[in-house]
């Protein structure tokens, strides 16, 4: 009777024992609170090697867990000779607002500023596709005349175009923009031409010009490139458009304005 009484405590104690114990799975001789040796070619005792530990994964008694690592370091540790980390099913991010994952030079993973906290440009091009004939011709100076361009790349989260307008609304942020343009003015007595463009700004435009020297007649060949940094608010209109300065002495018609060499670079270079 006596002993009937005392082998449910003694199952008991042994229970006890199991639940509180640690954990191998092919291997008698766990290095954590629970772990798999996947290869089942760990030793009995002591450490197993690097190569040994390669196919383990181990669950600390801090809760830490290491995959191919018996002595996690970070709450998932993870070593592999190449490629030790995929993920799919990720969706597309907002590179406006999300932040950049990158590793540190021991391989902990850490998060920096977005793209536009970083200053990294995107680019958005455009281009007129085919030659304007009379270009500016009975436009004041001081007047523009717009150019409808296309879009050959946009990669600025929020920026749109308006082909029928051509107007480009800003998302807010820094930009620098350059304007390329190539053109010929063969009306007599035109040897000099001046053009400006009205850039965006926060409030309203500010005004660039460019002045080159050419000769006259059919070979007055002349182009150039106007640059310049903005920033502008959220929702900022800014139509294309090219103006005669008043510095030329060109005027009436002859003047065309090429087609594919006259384009428009925007560069989002930050917040």
């Amino acid at each position: 009777m006596k002993i009937k009484q005392f082998y449910p405590l003694l199952v008991l104690v042994a229970s006890s024992t199991v639940l509180y114990s640690q954990v191998g799975i092919n291997t008698p001789n766990p290095q954590g609170a629970f772990q798999v040796d996947a290869g089942k070619d760990n030793p009995a005792t002591g450490v197993p090697t690097a190569a040994q530990q390669a196919n383990d994964v181990n669950i600390t008694t801090a809760g830490d867990v290491g995959i191919g690592n018996t002595v996690p370091t970070n709450k998932l540790h993870v070593t592999a000779a190449a490629n030790p980390l995929r993920l799919e099913g990720t969706t597309a991010g907002v590179t406006t607002t999300d932040r950049l994952m990158v590793l540190d030079g021991t391989g902990v993973v850490k998060t920096i500023g977005t793209l536009g906290a970083l200053s990294i440009p995107n680019p958005a091009v455009f281009r007129l596709e085919a030659p304007i004939a009379n270009f500016l011709n009975g436009v004041a100076a001081g007047n523009t005349q717009v150019i409808p361009m296309s879009v050959i790349k946009n990669t600025i989260p929020g920026l749109t175009y308006n082909t029928t307008t051509s107007t480009i609304t800003f998302p807010v942020g820094t930009y620098q923009m350059t304007f390329v343009y190539e053109a010929v003015h063969n009306n007599t007595g035109c040897t000099l031409s001046s053009y400006f463009i009205d850039f965006p700004l926060d409030a309203g435009t500010t005004r660039v010009h460019n002045t080159s020297s050419h000769v006259e007649g059919g070979n007055s060949i002349h182009g150039n490139a106007i640059t310049y940094a903005t920033t502008v608010p959220a929702g900022k209109t800014w139509q294309i458009a090219l103006g005669r300065g008043i510095s030329g002495n060109c005027a009436g018609p002859g003047m065309n304005l090429t087609g594919t060499a006259t384009q428009l670079l925007v560069f989002r270079i930050g917040d």
